[in-house]
């Protein structure tokens, strides 16, 4: 099954008995140059930040608004500035402007847009709520290795959030997102949240 979101096509395996296979997110195909917009918006855990991280206290959004609107019209299809400005926005409290450049960044399959969107469509914030399109988003963002979806995904599988959708993850998928987990974050805290979710995966399919 597939479904189009944005411009984004994500394939469904419904009940597929492989383990994922994850896949390297390249982000060399845009620039990887530090501009004011990094400087100011970069978000801690995003993958592809390449300039000192921001947290929602300390971020001057006016100045991260302005910085990253620059960025983004020299650069206008660069996720990462993209996102970034849709991510100075929304700590802005202005979250219907940040949705077009968080989409922007969503085409491009972005794993930081494809986790923050899907937990918006999670919770039906500034977008309509859809629990299936944020599992889906969640796939692609696990795949790529993202740790918040890589740990989010089987959390709420697990807890039956998904069980409208359909969708069946094989035992060894939940395993193989939250093993990759523990190889993407050496934080005591994941590592821990990790063992106890693997402990809750069925051994058998």
């Amino acid at each position: 099954m597939k479904r189009i979101i944005s411009g984004l096509t994500i394939v469904f395996l419904c009940g597929a008995a492989q383990a994922v296979e994850f896949e390297d997110y390249d982000f060399s195909r845009w620039s990887q140059e530090v501009t004011g917009c990094d400087l100011l918006a970069a978000h801690e855990r995003d993958p592809g930040h390449v300039g000192n991280p921001a947290t929602s206290s300390t971020m001057d959004k006016e100045a991260a608004i302005a910085a990253c609107h620059v960025a983004v019209e020299n650069d206008p299809d660069n996720p990462r500035l993209n996102y970034q400005l849709g991510r100075a926005y929304g700590y802005s409290g202005r979250g219907e402007e940040a949705m077009p450049y968080r989409l922007k960044a969503l085409e491009a399959d972005y794993p930081q847009s494809t986790f923050v969107i899907g937990y918006l469509y999670l919770i039906g914030r500034t977008i309509e709520q859809d629990t299936c399109k944020a599992l889906e988003l969640w796939q692609s963002s696990a795949k790529h290795r993202r740790l918040a979806a890589l740990i989010s995904l089987p959390r709420h599988y697990m807890r039956g959030d998904f069980d409208t959708c359909g969708v069946e993850i094989p035992a060894a998928d939940l395993r193989a997102y939250l093993e990759e987990a523990k190889k993407v974050s050496s934080d005591y805290y994941v590592g821990m949240l990790a063992d106890e979710l693997l402990e809750k995966v069925p051994t058998e399919e």
